[in-house]
């Protein structure tokens, strides 16, 4: 499998790879088409590369490389930052070429955090993120820590098989057929959110992690949603059935 001829003046969102769970290659083929730009984070490189598929951008502290064998040569005493993008960029050229390779060493930050701070201060407005259900749950918690911290004009959506998950803003409204099913989350809290066309109304409501959140909702008739909040960040869950 490969990827694009032509990138569109990153037109397209940017098509960020976590290290977490695949999706089905039939879904990666799909955001493909448009023509990314590619990002892969360090550990996602190889999977990538194994599947054929092209990668414009690989992202990280670069430990994760080569199944994490690179990461110890990089981490020998005395290799210099200079030293570790050198020999990162080294074995990536060996497996793509003409992959920009950017050694992002903060351990204050994800690599996923990184890798949209990275494509945000790169111009890019929206980028799709794949792979990022991790085994672990620390590892999708962070990741969904990560869409949170985005700026509010960077559209970002964690795409699954199933789902996608994205930031609402603070109004949002979009259609949908009757019987969908909607989730709320609050990270940590939204405030004043107002729903209509939901089974499960809410009327200028609070929704706390750790108190109350608002999953599995369900949408009533077949039209339009409007989902409002007054502050702090609440993610919307729906199924990928519906247009991209």
């Amino acid at each position: 499998m490969s990827h694009h001829v032509v990138v569109r003046d990153d037109q397209e969102p940017a098509l960020i790879f976590a290290n977490g769970l695949s999706c089905s290659r039939e879904l990666v083929g799909q955001l493909l088409e448009w023509s990314p730009k590619v990002i892969a984070l360090d550990g996602a490189f190889d999977r990538l590369a194994d599947w054929g598929i092209k990668v414009d951008v690989v992202l990280g502290d670069m430990d994760s490389l080569n199944q994490g064998a690179l990461g110890t040569m990089l981490d020998a005493p005395g290799s210099s930052d200079t030293e570790r993008q050198e020999r990162a960029q080294a074995y990536v050229g060996q497996r793509q070429d003409g992959v920009l390779c950017v050694h992002t060493p903060d351990q204050e930050a994800t690599d996923l955090e990184k890798a949209l701070r990275w494509a945000y201060d790169q111009g890019h407005r929206a980028a799709h993120v794949l792979w990022a259900n991790g085994q672990d749950a620390d590892h999708f918690i962070g990741n969904l820590h990560a869409l949170a911290a985005v700026p509010k004009d960077f559209a970002v959506t964690m795409i699954q098989d199933q789902s996608r998950i994205f930031r609402l803003p603070n109004q949002f409204s979009k259609g949908y057929a009757a019987g969908t099913r909607l989730s709320l989350w609050p990270f940590p809290t939204a405030y004043g959110v107002r729903t209509e066309n939901l089974v499960y109304a809410l009327h200028r409501e609070d929704l706390h992690l750790g108190k109350r959140v608002g999953i599995r909702n369900q949408v009533d008739r077949t039209a339009i949603v409007r989902i409002d909040h007054q502050e702090g960040c609440l993610m919307l869950q729906e199924p990928l059935s519906t247009p991209l």
